[in-house]
């Protein structure tokens, strides 16, 4: 393969990227927008099952995105227990404060908190509604990703208990310390 070749693959491949980010954005927005107005509400919320599949279309568009259960009251009032978070696979390096994140932590739990420093040996995080630290570190290995948009749903008995279970998210934790 010649330079030439190679440039136009390149473009070629940076040009259809960038055609699905534009897709996902404007599918994230018509997704994320609504659904942003209606937590005001209420009366506006949708159930369980619509929201996680629309948030399955959304995440669908990048393989590197998947869907949370968000339960736990650590993250209020930004992050309820009735919200679904939707992640994105990142870069470790390019992780900076103030960043809501989902990792594992020592007993193996999916943890979503927000990114309070970084030291030597990975991230400090804190849920909003903490007063203490995280007891351990986010690290390159136990980090899952970054949380790009949340999406509330109304409570009741359409839950995660009634999604198949080829299509129920995992459940990140908003745990108290």
């Amino acid at each position: 393969m010649n330079a030439s070749q190679y440039l136009k693959e390149v473009k070629t491949a940076l040009a259809n990227r960038a055609l699905r980010l534009t897709l996902a954005l404007c599918l994230a927005s018509a997704v994320l927008v609504p659904a942003a107005a209606s937590a005001a509400s209420t009366d506006a919320e949708v159930p369980f099952t619509q929201a996680l599949a629309d948030a399955q279309q959304v995440t669908n568009l990048n393989s590197g995105w998947k869907v949370y259960v968000s339960q736990g009251e650590s993250m209020l009032p930004q992050i309820d227990h009735n919200s679904l978070l939707l992640v994105a696979k990142t870069d470790f390096d390019k992780l900076s404060p103030g960043m809501l994140v989902v990792y594992r932590d020592a007993s193996g739990d999916l943890v979503s908190h927000r990114l309070i420093s970084r030291t030597n040996d990975g991230w400090v995080a804190k849920g909003l509604n903490n007063y203490r630290q995280d007891p351990g570190l986010v690290t390159r290995d136990n980090l899952q990703g970054v949380v790009f948009g949340t999406m509330k749903y109304a409570a009741g008995s359409d839950n995660l208990a009634t999604a198949s279970t080829a299509n129920r998210p995992a459940v990140a934790f908003a745990k108290k310390y």
